[in-house]
């Protein structure tokens, strides 16, 4: 019997599918389902991209890069109803090897491109974004696991049994290595007063 496809009836009507029903539907195969995957979960995979990576060009070509590796795998999710999950696993997969990369290129002195890197343009809060830029430098500065284990738990409050899973460790792993990073980032934001107000004087 042939899967039933995957329908979305227009008018005021219409009920929107569920985020299972749209999962469900692209493990079956169903094309029409991926743009309705994509409307549905692109802007929240797009702004996690953000809160993990900070300021940089390249989000957009990430993003797809998501979205591929989504349409792929989305056949091994085992509960529908979790797929938004599942995507935000995949977002810090991603990233981290994205973060590894750019420490690759950094060793070499190079930007994506292979280009050496421009001098930044002024702009528009240039103080609020020079401070931003900062702390995602002192990121920068761990390992491309510990960096993402520390942003998924602090910034997208992942809770530490998720974090564990999405990285492939053990919970008292992720709790170690959590712990490392949090005390490596708080001794260098006590370095910088900017950071210390934005962290409301306790870091």
């Amino acid at each position: 019997m042939a899967p039933t496809p995957f329908r979305i009836i227009k008018g005021a009507a219409a009920k929107p599918p569920t985020d299972a029903e749209i999962a469900e539907a692209l493990r079956r195969g169903d094309r029409e389902a991926e743009l309705e995957a994509w409307n549905r979960f692109s802007p929240g995979a797009s702004e996690m991209l953000r809160r993990l990576l900070g300021p940089g060009p390249d989000r957009e070509d990430l993003l797809q890069e998501v979205f591929l590796r989504f349409y792929r795998r989305i056949g091994t999710l085992r509960e529908p109803a979790a797929v938004r999950g599942f995507l935000g696993g995949i977002c810090i997969r991603v990233v981290r090897g994205e973060i590894a990369g750019r420490q690759r290129r950094r060793w070499l002195h190079l930007t994506p491109t292979g280009e050496t890197p421009d001098a930044p343009v002024p702009g528009p809060d240039v103080e609020a974004r020079d401070v931003i830029a900062r702390y995602y430098a002192m990121l920068d500065r761990l390992s491309a696991t510990e960096r993402s284990i520390f942003v998924a738990r602090t910034i997208e409050r992942l809770t530490l049994s998720e974090v564990a899973e999405v990285h492939g460790v053990s919970v008292s792993t992720a709790q170690r290595r959590l712990a490392r990073a949090s005390k490596r980032i708080a001794a260098l934001v006590r370095r910088d007063p900017d950071l210390v107000r934005l962290a409301g004087g306790s870091a």
